[in-house]
């Protein structure tokens, strides 16, 4: 199974069924998709802001965010089973599956992240890979001339969020960073992963 990423700045943009649509012609794995917060997590940035509450709430509100940004997508994934936890996952982790996942505040909590902006969606994604061993190609909305893996020029431009990039090195899995108009080498990052 490859754990996919979908950073909230393709919402909006075409990319994102340009992704799904690649997804399901791979028939080499199964597929984990993991929606970011996308402008439901900005407009909880700015709210926080406005209103001065805690970043508990504003992690809550958040991990909310994720949840909407993956339910306007569901039109598109019909062919995917919604899992909610890891068991869930590991449960349904079998050759070909599509799998999407519905976060929820209490699932995350097991995975001990911090509960504030130094983890978003970036660090969810990686404790879930990391919890079922699989491989993480997290898709961002830059351009990038490095072929495969993370390097210092992300983690120092803060692309990924604080806890990630503190934390990527520790998990033993593979992690590949891919610009958003990439998706045509989903195979490719896959074979990599395999090597």
């Amino acid at each position: 199974m490859v754990v996919i990423k979908i950073g909230g700045s393709l919402q909006s943009t075409d990319y994102i069924k340009k992704w799904i649509n690649t997804i399901r012609l791979n028939r080499n794995t199964s597929f984990l998709i993991i929606f970011g917060g996308g402008k439901y997590a900005d407009n909880i940035r700015y709210d926080q802001k406005e209103k001065k509450y805690d970043d508990l709430k504003a992690h809550k509100l958040a991990i909310k965010g994720m949840t909407n940004f993956t339910e306007d997508n569901l039109e598109e994934l019909k062919d995917f089973t919604v899992v909610n936890s890891i068991r869930s996952i590991k449960k349904n982790y079998k050759s070909r599956k599509l799998l999407v996942w519905m976060p929820s505040y209490e699932e995350v909590c097991d995975f001990n992240i911090p509960n504030n902006w130094d983890a978003t969606s970036d660090s969810i994604a990686l404790a879930i890979s990391k919890n079922i061993n699989s491989p993480l190609i997290v898709i961002k909305s830059i351009r990038f001339n490095c072929k495969k893996h993370i390097n210092a020029f992300f983690l120092k431009d803060n692309i990924l969020d604080k806890y990630f990039s503190n934390n990527y090195y520790s998990s033993p899995q593979k992690i590949s960073l891919a610009s958003r108009e990439k998706y045509y080498k989903l195979s490719e990052i896959c074979k990599d992963f395999s090597k």
